[in-house]
């Protein structure tokens, strides 16, 4: 999705695994709504949430096998109605507890891919967990990149709680690195995709995990498919 740092090779844990907490800042939640956050320009992007009227051009990124790899389903959009029920997870209310985004070129407005986070507590680490999508014709020119770097620096400027209490892995991860007491952002990514791979690499993302689970793509439901976890720290650094 390398530079390696305390690299553990785990299974996801099971609901009898002992749990630990820990206290490190977390984003206030509700997230600000769409209509709060503005858009994040860089030099070829702007990066802004989705709109109703944006369906066709998401039907057409979500229309892509390539694009639409990395999901859960593994497949393309069967038809609009299916990128229409897609979208209502980008619109209110669904904003208050995700931070999502399309991201369009700026020179022309064409929307070529959305990302952000997409769940707030991700298992088993109950971290926030980032995703991105792009479609395959901007692939290989450094969007993605560009993208997950302006987005994070607004992610980690959102509003937080002090002292939040975190559910973790348990104490045997915890003594190998897996858990630490400051905020993090997680990305998980198919051991396969290297591009992406690098990309969250670029972006500061070290790979912590690495387990392998039954695949819920569609074509491969129930085969084994080996993922990678990712992390990034919050730079505002421990807790006190």
């Amino acid at each position: 999705m390398g530079i390696l740092e305390g690299e553990i090779e785990l299974q996801r844990p099971s609901m009898e695994t002992p749990w630990t907490s820990i206290a490190a800042t977390f984003p206030c939640e509700p997230l600000p709504p769409n209509s709060q956050r503005e858009p994040i320009r860089t030099e070829r992007l702007v990066i802004r949430p989705l709109q109703e009227n944006d369906l066709q051009a998401l039907h057409e990124l979500r229309s892509q096998p390539e694009a639409m790899t990395g999901t859960s389903l593994g497949r393309p959009d069967r038809d609009i109605e299916e990128s229409r029920a897609a979208l209502q997870g980008f619109l209110p209310p669904h904003d208050s507890d995700t931070f999502l985004f399309g991201v369009f070129l700026a020179a022309t407005g064409e929307l070529i891919g959305e990302g952000g986070v997409h769940n707030l507590a991700s298992s088993p680490y109950s971290w926030p967990e980032i995703g991105y999508k792009f479609r395959k014709e901007f692939w290989g020119k450094g969007y993605a990149t560009e993208f997950l770097q302006a987005f994070l620096a607004v992610w980690w400027a959102l509003p937080r709680r002090r002292r939040a209490t975190i559910e973790e892995i348990s104490p045997e991860a915890c003594m190998q690195n897996a858990v630490v007491g400051v905020e993090q952002i997680i990305a998980n990514a198919d051991a396969q995709n290297i591009a992406s791979r690098m990309v969250l690499e670029k972006s500061g993302f070290v790979q912590f995990a690495e387990w392998t689970e039954p695949d819920t793509q569609e074509h491969r439901l129930g085969q084994p498919i080996t993922l990678v976890g990712y992390r990034l720290s919050s730079p505002g650094g421990d807790v006190e």
